[in-house]
């Protein structure tokens, strides 16, 4: 027991630092660095608004500009009222700075198949990620309500933003195209109903170069579908491309007079025409308003009719109403129409002539025409469809009448004409048939009918008794006359002795014929043998 060691205090010394320690210190170094770099490199987080979280998932789904990675989502939850989706994502500090502005957009980018265009492909494999469209705004913010759809146009591309006002929408959507003579130059990026509802704004986009063919006289029409139309050069067919078919589409131009203008500010607003043709018709400045009163009916007249003189569009149709005749208890077609005075300056080889007449006013000039026999009158423009159209035109011997000016708007008179004219003279027509006594002439008829049947009756039984007795003696007095033809043709035939005959006394009588001749012929010699008789040895010559 003594045996076992005992042990020694040892001497307090100055202490030292083991190894170990070193390894618990390295690792609080790094940790504080790495704590201090996921500081530095922490960016901003934001919120977004979305109306589903379809394809979202929390620290996967990725946020990208031009398909490079600028955030990641963080959380994914419902809002309060559970009507949407907040989610929060979190950006790189790179692209904080001017990114998150006022301006700034985010939507999801899934597969797509919109106004003819496929999109997002690549996420039927990858998944679907967060888009961003950064902003030119100066205003930071953190808090974003997403997109349903793909913007149409991003920051970034080159052109001008315009607006078009249209009473119907048609086959237009946002991303159908925008066409300038037939190249595609834009797109349709909005469409916004009216708070009062009567018209659609269209919103446009117009890149660059095409943008600068857009100035304050440009037309815009709605290109989509088929533009059909009948007229005296037949049918015509007209359609932008075959897309229009389908998406619809927009196409603006100018007129060549306004070519040169300059290039509209951003934002300017135009109107949505239905069609070329009614896009690029000149627009008067000089309107005046006026009223014509048919007592025929204006099926077939339909508001922006033309109003034609002689072949030159010189107005248009702008409302069809009916005015009640309370003297004659009926109603008449009121139809109030403009006409552009411009267009009826006449142009004449006599200048001194043409100076005058275009010098008077366009009333003046209206008051004299209309003394003349000029006279508004409803035509047939189309016998397919029955549209019809206001010809104004001087009518020969037409009574004396003149505008009335004390009504508002004044009424030039008119005359009858066109399908009602031709309405009017078959109810003429009619009458005039209804006066004819049909009964009458029937009962004539009938009574004529019957003497005509006994007429028939007596000449069968004249041709049944002509057959039976008169037929026979017919037949055997053919056949005497047949005999003596066949006898007469016997005698008169070349070698019959009755042509010998014939012949014979022929000679015979001309031989008589020249002793006679010679017998007058001495006789004129000498006229006294006829007393004493012929000289004894003379001879007759």
């Amino acid at each position: 027991m003594n045996d076992l060691p005992e042990a020694v205090p040892r001497k307090k010394g100055p202490r030292t630092l083991q190894i170990v320690w070193f390894i618990p210190l390295i690792a609080a170094l790094i940790g504080g660095w790495m704590a201090a770099k996921a500081f530095l490199d922490h960016g901003p987080s934001v919120e977004i608004l979305f109306k589903s979280a379809e394809g979202i998932e929390a620290n996967k789904t990725r946020i990208r500009h031009k398909s490079v990675d600028v955030g990641i989502v963080k959380s994914v939850k419902l809002s309060r009222d559970r009507k949407e989706v907040i989610v929060t994502a979190e950006m790189d500090r790179s692209v904080s700075s001017g990114f998150l502005v006022e301006d700034t957009k985010f939507w999801v980018v899934r597969p797509r198949i919109a106004g003819g265009q496929v999109s997002g492909l690549g996420t039927l494999l990858a998944g679907s990620y967060i888009g961003a469209d950064p902003g030119k705004s100066s205003e930071e913010r953190r808090e974003f309500r997403g997109l349903e759809t793909p913007p149409a146009v991003t920051a970034d591309l080159a052109g001008r933003a315009y607006i078009v006002r249209a009473d119907d929408l048609g086959s237009l959507d946002v991303g159908s195209p925008v066409y300038f003579r037939g190249v595609t130059a834009g797109r349709v990026v909005s469409i916004v109903l009216a708070p009062d509802g009567r018209h659609v704004d269209v919103g446009l986009f117009i890149e660059a170069p095409y943008d600068r063919w857009v100035n304050p006289e440009t037309r815009f029409w709605n290109a989509s579908g088929l533009d059909l139309s009948l007229d005296g050069g037949g049918l015509k067919v007209q359609t932008e491309s075959i897309a229009t078919l389908i998406l619809g589409g927009i196409s603006f131009e100018s007129r060549p007079e306004h070519s040169s203008l300059p290039q509209s500010p951003p934002n300017a607003g135009y109107l949505l025409w239905a069609n070329r043709a009614e896009a690029m018709r000149a627009r008067e400045t000089v309107v005046e308003s006026y009223m014509m009163i048919f007592e025929q009916s204006a099926r077939g007249l339909a508001v922006g009719a033309p109003v034609d003189f002689r072949g030159i569009e010189v107005g248009e149709v702008r409302a069809i109403e009916l005015e009640f005749d309370r003297e004659r208890i009926a109603f008449k077609s009121a139809i109030t129409v403009h006409l552009y005075p411009e267009r009826l300056r006449s142009r004449t080889r006599n200048a001194n002539a043409n100076s005058v007449w275009n010098k008077l006013s366009f009333a003046e000039r209206l008051d004299r025409m209309v003394a003349n026999g000029l006279r508004a009158e409803m035509k047939a423009s189309n016998l397919l469809t029955g549209g019809q159209y206001i010809a104004l035109d001087f009518v020969k011997k037409a009574p004396k009448a003149k505008i009335d000016r004390a009504h508002e708007p004044p009424v030039i008179p008119t005359v009858a004409g066109g399908i009602a004219e031709i309405q009017e003279s078959i109810g003429n027509i009619v009458k005039k048939l209804e006066a004819v006594p049909f009964d009458e002439i029937a009962k004539d008829l009938r009574r004529t009918m019957g003497n005509l049947d006994a007429t028939l009756k007596r000449a069968e039984s004249l041709l049944g008794q002509i057959s039976t007795d008169v037929a026979p003696e017919i037949k055997s007095t053919l056949e005497a006359a047949r005999k003596t033809l066949g006898t007469a043709d016997k005698a008169l035939a070349t070698d019959s002795p009755l042509q010998g005959d014939l012949r014979e006394t022929l000679n015979e009588v001309t031989r008589a014929a020249e002793s006679v001749r010679s017998l007058v012929d001495y006789l004129e010699r000498h006229p006294e043998s006829l007393i004493r008789g012929k000289r004894p040895g003379e001879q007759a010559k």
